[in-house]
């Protein structure tokens, strides 16, 4: 069963994993349940995802309990999803705000090969990639925003 969640919190909780690194088979347990160190495994466990029985949702699978969006509608606690390709390319990373007044970057905390966990500046929609990047929010995030 999947818990309304607020914005401030799926941040919080995307904040606890630090130094955590990138595997698509290993797993993370904090405080929050024991998770995929993936993508999707992170996204899942920064919006209280059940992490039964594979450690989180896919990337594939985020978009089927989100809603797609408009860059402008972009709010902290979204997401920037693309779903193509199989599971070495496919990638969600989680929108915090924007970096510029021109709406040209943004910061993002994402589980990423190489790096494991970051936040970082991306060029929108993603480090400005020919890729299918889009933004989406997750139907169970109960509050509108600031």
């Amino acid at each position: 069963m999947v818990v309304p969640i607020t914005r401030a919190e799926v941040l919080h909780r995307a904040a606890s994993w630090v130094r955590v690194p990138y595997s698509q088979t290993a797993f993370h347990t904090n405080r929050y349940g024991t998770y995929r160190t993936d993508c999707s495994g992170f996204a899942s466990m920064a919006f209280g995802l059940p992490d039964v029985p594979h450690g989180g949702l896919n990337t594939v699978d985020l978009i089927a309990v989100s809603t797609p969006i408009g860059k402008d509608e972009l709010l902290p606690a979204d997401v920037l999803i693309d779903p193509t390709g199989d599971r070495t390319t496919r990638h969600v990373v989680l929108f915090e705000a924007w970096a510029d007044p021109r709406r040209t970057h943004y910061l993002g905390r994402e589980q990423c090969g190489g790096l494991g966990t970051v936040c970082r500046t991306l060029v929108y929609p993603y480090d400005g990639g020919p890729r299918g990047y889009r933004p989406y929010r997750l139907d169970h995030v109960v509050d509108p925003g600031p």
